[in-house]
């Protein structure tokens, strides 16, 4: 990525090829989740537009990377590479060591205001850049952003089953029984490393739900979507971490999942199904099936089902991970200023937001839809 560069203290400068193998060598050393390996933001950045914005604030210890930062800068301000498709954002570290040093260097980078959103607060270098902030007395405002669930993997299935409510149990099965009574049933998860673009294509038409065409949230409503996931698919096909499942009816396609394994985790990005059985509940079983999968995968301890929790997810998760937008104003001078005006601004907005009504806030979303398209 010839375009990324790297900061080190305040100090701008060109990262090569060797220096962004060294950076995914860390992220995997360091335990950190695919969204902030190069792969990923390589296509992220690609697809919407910001690759020559990348940046990489670094920690090195005898020559090599103990800690990162990916970053997006602006004129006046640097910002996480993440937007609405972003499920989870955090720093890398080796250790607590190398992430508070990384705290450090973020927060003496004088170019005005830095926002980190889909900040995973319990991530342990999260944590220890969320005390350096409190420490330093530094102006900040931190917002709550989702509650994302997940669901333990690592004990037993049955167990896991019995902790259902008795009436999820049932309607898991009842959905189960109508599906197999309407056809042949069959569940499959690819590694698309075969017929990639055929799987892709079948999948994206069945995440284009009705509901989402309508409001233009659908991968496929959105090019720049449809680039990211395209790309990141090929990445992660290739680094083995990709994982599309499918439900079929007598060999038609009716439900979708599109995952990322890595370490001890498996993550649900996208779900989709045919609405032309949505009675049947396609994206319900489905889900059943990818519990039961990963609790048959050897060291995997977590299915993590991300976004916001939802009832069908509630129900089914063990915990919740918190995600939060941080903004940082490091300027001693003008920081409580910053501060003080974003207040207001986020203040007002949520006072006019309150005030519309459900079908101008549909309205006003299906617009910002089609504007980022």
């Amino acid at each position: 990525m010839s375009s990324t560069r790297s900061v080190t203290g305040a100090t701008p400068g060109p990262i090569d090829a060797a220096l962004e193998l060294r950076w995914d060598q860390l992220a995997l050393d360091a335990g950190s989740p695919p969204f902030v390996r190069p792969g990923w933001l390589r296509a992220w950045a690609a697809a919407f537009g910001r690759t020559r914005d990348l940046r990489l604030l670094t920690v090195e210890r005898d020559g090599e990377p103990v800690a990162a930062l990916p970053l997006l800068a602006g004129r006046w301000t640097l910002r996480s590479p993440t937007n609405s498709e972003t499920p989870l954002f955090c720093p890398i570290a080796t250790d607590a060591g190398a992430a508070g040093l990384l705290a450090h260097r973020l927060l003496s980078v004088r170019t005005g205001a830095v926002e980190l959103d889909a900040l995973a607060r319990e991530q342990a270098a999260s944590k220890v850049l969320l005390d350096a902030v409190a420490r330093n007395g530094v102006s900040a405002l931190r917002r709550p952003l989702r509650q994302s669930p997940h669901i333990d993997v690592s004990g037993d299935p049955a167990a896991f089953q019995r902790g259902l409510s008795k009436n999820r149990r049932h309607g898991l099965r009842r959905l189960a029984n109508r599906l197999r009574d309407a056809g042949e049933l069959t569940f499959t998860v690819h590694d698309g490393r075969a017929d990639l673009d055929e799987l892709l294509r079948d999948g994206f038409r069945l995440e284009a739900r009705e509901w989402k065409r309508a409001a233009g949230s659908a991968i496929l409503s959105r090019p720049a979507a449809l680039r990211f996931y395209t790309a990141a698919a090929r990445w992660a096909a290739d680094q083995d971490l990709l994982r599309l499942a499918f439900l079929r009816l007598d060999g038609r396609p009716i439900a979708f999942g599109y995952l990322i394994q890595q370490h001890s985790t498996l993550y649900f990005l996208k779900l989709g199904m045919d609405d032309a059985y949505q009675k049947l509940g396609p994206g319900v079983v489905l889900t059943q099936h990818l519990i039961d999968h990963a609790f048959a995968q050897p060291g995997l301890t977590r299915l993590d089902l991300l976004g916001e929790n939802e009832q069908y997810k509630a129900d089914l998760a063990s915990g919740t991970h918190e995600q939060i937008r941080l903004q940082i104003f490091p300027s001693p001078r003008i920081g409580p200023l910053e501060r003080a005006a974003v207040v207001s601004a986020v203040r007002l907005r949520a006072s006019l937001v309150h005030r519309m009504s459900g079908e101008t806030r549909a309205r006003l979303s299906a617009v910002r839809n089609r504007l980022r398209r």
